[in-house]
């Protein structure tokens, strides 16, 4: 998965970069700003020996096997933790409604989990798996009607 952004502000190895939406972001307004070309402020630390200056275009490129692995853990694992405990509180001699108490109180603490995870350590995981994979230089920049090429 590759997307786009402009350099707007250098502090040593750490990059605030303003993104383009692109056509994954086409029916989602998660970032506020529905019906605008950029999307919020991305920070970004450099890691690779590349040469970047405001106003440079970037193109950053995340592995799509990284994101298909991220998204089974968040959206398969806390429904099979539900069934799961269900069956087992089921196993247990509990009644039906027990085992659905139980079944949506482990649905809940793995969402918590997950955003505890999240909160300490998320950001760092998907940076390591986001890298530049190309610079554009601003004066080679050239803007169509369609944004930048």
């Amino acid at each position: 998965m590759e997307n786009k952004g402009i350099v707007r502000k250098i502090e040593g190895k750490n990059l605030s970069i303003e993104l383009f939406r692109d056509s994954s972001c086409a029916h989602c307004s998660g970032c506020g700003q529905k019906d605008k070309t950029i999307a919020d402020l991305y920070h970004y630390e450099l890691n690779e020996d590349i040469e970047v200056n405001i106003g440079d275009l970037i193109t950053f490129e995340i592995n799509n096997k990284f994101i298909l692995n991220l998204a089974l853990l968040i959206y398969i694992l806390p429904v099979f933790l539900m069934i799961l405990s269900y069956i087992i509180a089921a196993k247990l001699g509990a009644s039906e409604g027990q085992g659905i108490f139980v079944s949506f109180a482990t649905l809940v603490i793995s969402f918590l989990g997950f955003y505890i995870f999240d909160k300490k350590t998320g950001s760092k995981l998907i940076q390591e798996e986001i890298s530049i994979k190309e610079v554009t230089p601003s004066d080679e920049i050239k803007i169509t009607s369609c944004g930048p090429e």
